[in-house]
């Protein structure tokens, strides 16, 4: 047994079946521990030199910094995979009905099933294609027809084409007219494609507000206030007042203290703190909400959490050093 296999089997075997799913969806023929294993081993080298140099440089805690890094790397190259397979099956999703209708015409010209299926496996058809030709050569060498075409769906990631494919089977095993329920079934996947790109048409401008609320407005209202807080601390600073006098004023109410809770100094600092942390949080769900309604599915929204963290935080700070430049002067002035 090799090290690789040696450091998978020390892992969950969830995660393992996990990795094996989504390498048969992406085709990589590779065996599933070995993967695992050197993902795990190379990811543990980089957690490893990232805590060190974390710790060293800027004093971050290095077991946090390493279960970060480490986490971070496995389930980067596992989303990579998961969203390969995403992509390929919706390209199958929108060529199936073609391939149902195709292979239906095929059979009403008089060949039999299994030359259907490899007459309609046409390069345009992309990885559906390869999957056909595979299901025709194992029902010629004598395989089931049935056990053939359920392997579809384990290597095309698709809730749709799982479920044509149990659907047509249902009807071989009634005994029903094969072509005519290809037909009406690539009909009504030709509909419910066209009333998913109806559904994506009218959200799409929910969506372009969402985008614009957590990449632009947030991060422009939090700059601003951030610095006319810093502002207004500078002034209150020329007026002689006591920081224990300020930090009374700024605490929180009488009922508040009454009620026990923690008083807190509202300083420029603290906004900066507390405007970094809602535009992160503001980020991910806006994110994750995108990917729900654009998608149907939150995970689609993952791919653009990067590009709100560092747009949202890169215009926060830009909007700070702007102002701060063009209202640097006016503490003195007043």
């Amino acid at each position: 047994m090799g090290i690789y296999k040696r450091i998978a089997a020390l892992l969950p075997e969830s995660i393992v079946e996990a990795y094996k799913r989504e390498l048969g969806y992406v085709g990589i023929q590779v065996e599933e521990k070995r993967f695992v294993g050197f993902v795990a081993l190379f990811g543990l080298g980089i957690a490893i030199a990232a805590a060190v140099n974390l710790y060293i440089f800027f004093k971050v805690d290095p077991l946090m910094s390493f279960i970060l890094a480490f986490s971070l790397f496995g389930g980067g190259i596992y989303f990579w995979l998961s969203q390969t397979a995403e992509k390929e099956g919706k390209g199958a999703e929108k060529v199936l009905p073609d391939v149902l209708e195709l292979i239906a015409s095929n059979i009403k010209s008089g060949l039999t099933t299994e030359k259907a299926l490899f007459a309609a496996a046409r390069p345009e058809f992309g990885v559906i294609s390869e999957e056909l030709k595979n299901a025709s050569k194992e029902i010629i060498s004598g395989a089931r027809m049935e056990d053939s075409l359920m392997k579809l769906p384990t290597k095309i990631k698709s809730k749709v084409i799982e479920r044509s494919i149990w659907l047509l089977v249902q009807g071989m095993k009634s005994g029903g007219a094969i072509a005519d329920l290809l037909i009406q079934l690539g009909s009504d996947l030709r509909e419910e494609n066209a009333m998913k790109q109806e559904v994506a048409a009218n959200i799409s401008m929910y969506v372009l507000l969402i985008f614009a609320a957590a990449l632009f407005g947030a991060p422009l209202l939090f700059g601003i206030s951030s610095v006319i807080v810093g502002l207004l601390v500078e002034q209150t600073s020329n007026l002689g007042i006591s920081p224990t006098q300020m930090a009374e004023y700024s605490s929180m109410s009488q009922i508040g203290r009454f009620m026990g809770l923690p008083t807190v100094s509202i300083t420029e600092p603290f906004i900066v703190s507390f405007s970094v942390m809602a535009l992160i949080v503001t980020a991910f769900f806006s994110s994750l909400t995108i990917g729900a309604m654009g998608a149907g599915s939150e995970r689609e929204g993952i791919k653009y959490i990067p590009l709100m963290l560092i747009g949202g935080l890169g215009l926060f700070f830009m909007v700070r050093m702007g102002l701060s430049s063009v209202l640097g002067g006016l503490g003195g002035l007043m």
